[in-house]
């Protein structure tokens, strides 16, 4: 396969190495060719790499199939004396925030199902028409995790749902007439 057009959808500093078909699960390997990343604790610029070290993400699907992306990565050493950080890792952050398992588009996408279909119900329609395993539960976490920005001054009523009617609640209190 000829996936020359994937690559304009990461990152310049990744160069692709490799890429593997194998049942519904394609893989594409990259490495990073950076030299330099700062420090995240002092910001101080380093350039000496102590080791590398392998990142698996999932991403969107393509044409039906699971796609991870296998990427190499440094760690450096932090040359500023007076930080505490020693050894850091170098960050993809416009991909994937650091210790996340998926890149942040395809969270994107998990997060929208979430806020528009039950948990259990985009987990099981995730897995079988986007190839996307993912838990009601993982779901339910991204859902949590959105806020909305609610301008108070803007609201002049506030509605009273049937759980109040459940809870015998005298609907006379809530009466203005």
């Amino acid at each position: 396969m000829n996936f020359e057009i994937i690559e304009d959808c990461f990152p310049d500093y990744l160069i692709k190495t490799n890429i593997t078909n194998e049942n519904d699960i394609i893989t594409i390997y990259f490495h990073s060719n950076r030299n330099e990343n700062n420090c995240p604790s002092c910001n101080t610029a380093s350039t000496d790499v102590t080791t590398y070290f392998h990142r698996i993400i999932q991403d969107l699907p393509i044409i039906n199939k699971a796609l991870f992306l296998n990427i190499r990565l440094k760690k450096f050493r932090c040359n500023n004396s007076k930080c505490s950080t020693k050894v850091f890792s170098e960050t993809i952050d416009e991909l994937a925030f650091a210790k996340k398992r998926r890149t942040n588009r395809l969270n994107k996408k998990l997060t929208a199902f979430a806020l528009t279909t039950s948990a259990e119900g985009a987990a099981k329609l995730l897995k079988s028409h986007h190839n996307i395993n993912v838990s009601g539960d993982t779901l339910l976490r991204l859902a949590k995790s959105v806020t909305f920005e609610i301008n108070k001054n803007e609201i002049d009523a506030i509605g009273i749902d049937d759980f109040a009617l459940k809870k015998n609640i005298d609907m006379e209190l809530f009466s203005s007439t």
